[in-house]
Formats: structure tokens, sequence, C-alpha cells
């Protein structure tokens, strides 16, 4: 008899450490996808009718959807459930939406004889259980195609840097500033991507490129101005992901009011300025680059890879006469890190940030260092950092410039 009850208070305990274990992990409530918000919508039917829920209600002006689907429960001791799924899709902008989440779910119980089948729901109210929601999500991506990349609010790779404030935005800066100074500083922005020398001709774009799912990757072809030891023009492609003038005019302001608390135009300008020389806002995705860095109107091709200069390991597929061949061009396109020697380059675009200042603004990813080690954890490091400003007000990179240079 003492067995027994030792056996049922272990296993009463090993229940409760599981529901315990399932609480304390923070559930995601909320992702962003990369697309419009009628396009979610519409996907949001097509998965929960293909997964047989029953729906509630619609509502597509508001954006919401409520599903709910018997569910059966193969645990001991564990009743059965009736789940009500609650989504809210919302645009934050023409090429980006966010959808929350919130999983009801009420446990059928047996309410008299069970011959008689007669049962009840009782309301466990909303779910705090992290694999629900993460369950749902999983099941999600695969119905998001093209849009298969969801970026989680909840990072669930090891974070490259320290956690976002979710304080400062735009609307953290002074009223004045707002009103007055930023539309300024969008019109400077404007100068400074008209300065984006590879965004002749739009080809193409893509939300599937590899690291990059669903994000509004723009592949682009330009030429660049006579060569003066090839007597012709260059021909370059290159998958750019650019801000507009807004985001990059956010970034600047919200970066200036972190760093030096100020939203003075001799910082906000300095940074625009900087940026516009370094690389025009240009962020190279993956591709090649062709700068006339040290001889005018000589343009040397310099291969990118996620914002940063990489070097291609055969040496067969460099020109020798810095002349890239189509060929060439489309092996840039689609390389991989396989194809990479083993170091890159020491600046992430679009403000030329290192690994020193990375590591100087609370950065733990080991990145190597700015000499002989640079190795090629920083490309990982600079795609997240960038992909995560993309869908915040502030840009981490620009931010760890910018407290060691302004």
């Amino acid at each position: 008899m003492k067995n027994k009850s030792f056996l049922g208070l272990l296993l009463f305990s090993c229940i409760c450490l599981t529901a315990i274990a399932q609480e304390t992990t923070k559930p995601v409530k909320a992702i962003y996808v990369n697309a419009d918000q009628n396009i979610l919508f519409d996907k949001l039917i097509d998965f929960v009718q293909n997964n047989e829920y029953f729906i509630l209600s619609l509502d597509k002006q508001a954006g919401f959807i409520q599903a709910q689907k018997p569910v059966e429960i193969k645990k001991v001791f564990k009743p059965n459930e009736r789940r009500t799924l609650n989504f809210v899709i919302r645009p934050i902008n023409e090429n980006l939406s966010q959808i929350t989440l919130n999983i009801r779910c009420e446990e059928k119980h047996w309410g008299g004889s069970e011959s008689g089948h007669v049962y009840y729901y009782d309301d466990k109210g909303v779910s705090q259980n992290s694999d629900l929601y993460q369950n749902i999500w999983d099941e999600l991506k695969s119905a998001l195609v093209p849009y298969r990349q969801v970026i989680f609010t909840t990072v669930t790779t090891p974070a490259p840097t320290k956690a976002l404030p979710a304080e400062t935005t735009l609307n953290s800066l002074p009223k004045a500033f707002l009103k007055n100074g930023f539309p300024l500083l969008v019109e400077r922005c404007r100068t400074v991507l008209a300065s984006a020398y590879m965004t002749q001709k739009l080809l193409s774009e893509h939300t599937d490129i590899p690291g990059w799912e669903g994000y509004p990757v723009k592949l682009y072809e330009y030429y660049t101005g006579k060569d003066i030891k090839k007597g012709v023009a260059k021909r370059g492609l290159v998958y750019l992901l650019n801000p507009s003038a807004e985001q990059l005019a956010t970034w600047i302001a919200t970066t200036c009011w972190e760093v030096k608390q100020s939203t003075d135009t001799t910082y906000l300008y300095k940074l625009a300025e900087f940026i516009k020389r370094q690389s025009g806002a240009q962020f190279p995705v993956q591709g090649v680059v062709y700068e006339d860095m040290y001889t005018k109107n000589f343009y040397e091709p310099y291969i990118f890879k996620d914002g940063v200069t990489v070097y291609v390991a055969d040496s067969t597929k460099m020109p020798t006469d810095k002349h890239c061949t189509d060929e060439q061009l489309e092996f840039y396109l689609h390389m991989t890190n396989a194809d990479l020697k083993p170091n890159t380059g020491r600046y992430a675009r679009i403000c030329s940030t290192n690994r020193t200042q990375y590591y100087k603004n609370g950065g733990k990813t080991d990145v190597g260092d700015n000499d002989e080690h640079r190795n090629q954890s920083w490309l990982n490091v600079v795609r997240q950092l960038y992909q995560l400003a993309w869908l915040s007000d502030r840009n981490e990179l620009m931010i760890a410039w910018a407290k060691e240079q302004l």
C-alpha cells in the first residue's frame, strides 16, 4: 500500500514538474511575416481549413480569424481538449505584417453516466503552454509559401547581441523633432539613396533567397562607368535589400538618440553623410560590387555575401582582368559559405561596422577579430542583425559604429 502511495506521489510530481516546465517557457504569441495583410488572411483561412478547424468567425477588414477543433490527448490522466485559435493580422508596412495568436483551451469531462455520453467542457482560459504555440507556428510555416521564413518576436536561435530595448522607437524621440526635424532628415536620406549606383535596373524580387526567406530582396543589373583599363563599362549583378528613405532616417534618428541623447543635425547629418560615402545605404545580400576605391575609374570586383566582403576559394571563379564574365556573375548569386575562404572582410554594410565595434556594443558571438582571424561567423551575425533592423526602428550595427565614432 505504501509502495502504491509512493508511486502515485511520484507520478503526480512528474506531472506537476512537466506543467511547471511548460509554464516557465514564455510562449511566442506573435510573429512577423514579409507579406501583405490580405495575402496572409487568405493563407490563414486555407491553413485552418486544411487542418480541419471549424471557422467560428471571420473579419477581413479587422484581420481577425477564429477557428476551433477538438483534440484527442493521448496521455494518461489528461482529458481531451477543444482548442480555439484567435488570429489577428495587423499591417506594419506594405511588405510586412504581424500575426498574433491566442489559444483558448477547454477540457472535456464526463458529467454524468458514461453510457449516456453526457459531457461538458471546462474552460481553462488562454493557454500559456509554449509548445502549443510553437506547434502552430511550425505548421503554419509550410502554409506561408512563398513567405516561408517567419521572424519570431522571441528569437529561437542564440541571439548575436543583447536584447533590443522595446521602448526605443521613433516615437520615443522628442515630438518637436518628429514634427520638424524628421521630415528634413527623410529628405536628406533620399539624397543618400540617390547615390545607390547599383539600383539601375530592377530584374526581379525574391523572398526565397537562402537565409533571407521572406525578405523582399531585389535583383539588380547595373553598369559601371567606362573602365580606364578595359575601355568599356563593366556589368554587375547583385541582390540588394536597401532601406527606404523613411526607414534609413528612422535608424539614423534612433541611433543618435540612443548614443548621444540628441537629435541635433550635427550628429544626424554626420551619420547620414558617412553612410552615403561608405555604401549609399546599399546592403548587398549577395553578388558583385564594383568599386574604383584605389584608382579612379578602374572598377575592381568585390564579392559580397550577407552585407560583408567575402573571398571565393576557387581562384578560377575570379576574373584575372577584373572584368567578371556572365558565368562568374551567376556563380556569385548562388554561392554558399562552402565556396568561400575561411576569412571574410572587416566591414559590415551599411555603416562599415567592424568586429571590434560589435564586441564593444555587447556582441557575444565569436566572430574573430579585425586582423588575421576574421572568421565566417561574422556573416551570420551581420545577417541576423540587419534582419532585426529591417523589422525595427533600431539598427544595432549602426549603433555599434556610432558609439565609437559619433
